[in-house]
């Protein structure tokens, strides 16, 4: 499906300004050079962001009233790999406009989280099983990845693992220090890690700094790597070392969970001439772009953004949607001292994956025999195998699980405190009187439709691999600024910190009462909240009441992400009990449920376990 109709400025020794979605955006291709001004180097750069584990296709009826189906196959690594590859091969000649320079280049770069949890993911932690994610981003032949949250949910070793499968690839982050970190500080040692690299093409330097979210510790699991929140003085200090070496073409692939993060920061920096975004999922279309049906509603702005930076220059930002359905494309020409002359407009942008239409392409023999087909058949067993069955629709969509009372959470939560209860005893630790889950920990985005639920669904909707963990002894306050936190952005949905409690939990919250303030790159708390008003657990344990907290301590079972500080709750000690978030899923339906899930136990909305007070209208 094509987003209106291909649109190309042509310009002449001028760069033209139009204002796209509030900000300037340009483009040309130029012909009447100046000699000092004169190309001297045309480089294509690809890119993407967020693979997250998409290595399998989505398959999309094109027709869905039509009588028969007419299915057509968007992403999947096999095909991903082959369009980029066409792509390489086209960089050259192929794409030669006058005003650019004979003397091309290309480059492959990534913006990180090439992989999450979920059932994809899960099929490279079975024994013996290879990485399938590390194969598929070795395959590719980056030439430099940036390092996102998502490379940390399971931990720095899980991260090592992927890094020593993909190879001799350089991963850059230059506000992360991973020398305290043993799984991890081998390799920076050893420059696989790095702050930043040069890529050698055609003769010419590239150089690429690379840039993490600052709050990384309050989304994922860093371990003892360090992260500085500092990113503008940062980049700026690795650019400059790398203009200090006489590398004038630098570009920074940074993962900021959003493009605005991106923006931002490109104001604040000189002598960086191309950025590439990631985190933040943005659809950036040109006119005459194909999209994947559906995608048109959700296009943010042009391809590319353009930002004026701290010394006046206009610079290029970029960013793709992830899931490997789109790989990007930024053509820029560079004159002799690096600057950036201009980006052609109608060789750059967008370019979907996919098996119809003028734009397809085959598949990559290598992705689809070693990575595709051994996860498709790993993920067609877990859907084959049944656990249970339920009589309700639970909502566990994102915006859903994220800041309202569900159906979906509120049986996770369960499932939690079961497990908790169950193994309390085992490791000699005191009863849990609450569950929690965070809305972040539950996946899956779509809801569960009433019918029968598979192990594939359990993996789906808990798939990070963390551990349930019991805290004992945790004081009334330190709980209720756990519940503080999830409800620092109500009314409106959205924050992966929103805590839903197990099953008799009486919590109450007014909105319009003070939020909590935590420090955004360690997760301290610097104000606490006064939104509870109500926490009474289910064995009458009163935690809050009006407003106060009461003098108790509280046994309280979770994720160990969460009790360790993950969403900037309070940390609080506890202790693992060897079972996983999927694992209490399963077991909680396929035990204490019967194996079945009923709409009497669990109505769509809730029972009432969160109540929040209505914000008054202005």
């Amino acid at each position: 499906m094509r987003y209106g109709g291909r649109r190309r400025i042509a310009i002449s020794g001028l760069v033209a300004t139009v204002t796209l979605t509030g900000i300037t955006a340009a483009g040309n291709t130029s012909a009447g050079w100046s000699k000092a001004d004169r190309p001297d180097f045309t480089l294509t750069i690809l890119h993407n962001n967020d693979g997250e584990s998409a290595l399998l296709p989505q398959v999309i009826d094109l027709d869905p009233s039509a009588e028969g189906e007419d299915l057509a196959e968007y992403g999947g690594i096999a095909r991903f790999t082959r369009k980029v590859d066409t792509l390489r091969r086209q960089s050259g000649w192929a794409t030669y406009d006058r005003g650019e320079a004979f003397k091309r280049g290309v480059v492959l770069l990534n913006s990180g989280d090439n992989y999450l949890a979920g059932t994809r993911f899960q099929a490279s932690q079975q024994p013996g099983a290879p990485f399938y994610d590390g194969l598929a981003v070795k395959r590719l032949r980056y030439d430099a990845l940036a390092i996102g949250n998502h490379e940390f949910d399971f931990g720095p070793a899980t991260l090592a693992r992927f890094i020593e499968t993909v190879g001799r690839t350089p991963f850059v982050s230059a506000n992360l220090d991973f020398s305290e970190e043993p799984s991890l500080a081998t390799l920076a040692a050893e420059g696989r890690i790095v702050s930043s690299t040069i890529i050698r093409e055609r003769g010419e330097r590239i150089g690429v700094v690379g840039l993490t979210t600052p709050v990384l510790r309050t989304i994922s699991s860093p371990g003892a790597v360090e992260i500085s929140p500092e990113i503008i003085a940062i980049a700026q200090a690795e650019v400059d070392a790398l203009t200090k070496r006489k590398v004038n073409k630098i570009i920074l692939v940074s993962h900021l969970q959003g493009l605005a993060e991106e923006i931002a920061l490109a104001s604040s920096l000189k002598n960086v001439d191309v950025i590439i975004g990631g985190g933040g999922d943005e659809l950036l279309a040109d006119e005459g772009d194909e999209l994947i049906p559906g995608d048109e509603a959700n296009v943010f702005g042009s391809y590319p953004q353009i930002v004026q930076d701290a010394s006046g220059k206009q610079v290029p930002i970029v960013t793709t949607p992830g899931n490997y359905r789109y790989v990007g494309q930024l053509q820029v020409t560079f004159d002799r001292k690096g600057n950036v002359l201009s980006w052609d407009d109608a060789d750059s942008g967008l370019q979907i994956v996919t098996d119809r239409g003028p734009a397809a392409v085959g598949l990559d023999r290598f992705q689809l025999k070693k990575v595709q087909e051994p996860v498709a058949a790993f993920v067609a067993g877990l859907k084959e195998t049944i656990i249970g069955s339920s009589d309700v629709d639970l909502d566990c969509e994102r915006a859903e699980v994220r800041g309202l009372e569900t159906n979906c959470a509120n049986l996770i939560a369960d499932g939690i405190l079961a497990a908790g209860q169950a193994q309390a005893a085992t490791f000699d630790l005191d009863t849990p009187q609450i569950g929690i889950i965070n809305g972040g920990g539950i996946r899956g985005e779509i809801d569960q439709v009433a019918g029968p639920i598979s192990l594939d669904d359990t993996f789906r909707l808990q798939p990070f691999g963390n551990f349930i963990a019991v805290a004992e002894d945790v004081p009334g306050e330190s709980l209720r600024q756990l519940f503080e936190e999830g409800a620092t952005r109500l009314p409106a949905s959205g924050e992966g910190g929103f805590a839903h409690p197990s099953d008799g939990t009486i919590l109450v919250i007014d909105p319009t009462q003070p939020a909590r303030i935590t420090d955004a790159s360690t997760g301290a708390q610097i104000t606490p909240g006064a939104r509870v008003r109500t926490l009474i657990l289910a064995d009458g344990t009163v935690v809050v009441q009006d407003g106060v907290t009461q003098n108790v301590t509280v046994t309280v079972v979770g994720l160990n992400f969460s009790l360790a500080g993950g969403d900037a709750y309070p940390v609080l000690p506890f202790t693992t009990i060897g079972v996983s978030d999927q694992q209490a899923l399963q077991t909680y339906i396929q035990g204490p449920l019967g194996g079945v899930v009923s709409a009497a136990q669990y109505p769509r909305g809730g029972e009432g376990r969160i109540t929040i007070l209505p914000v008054p209208a202005p």
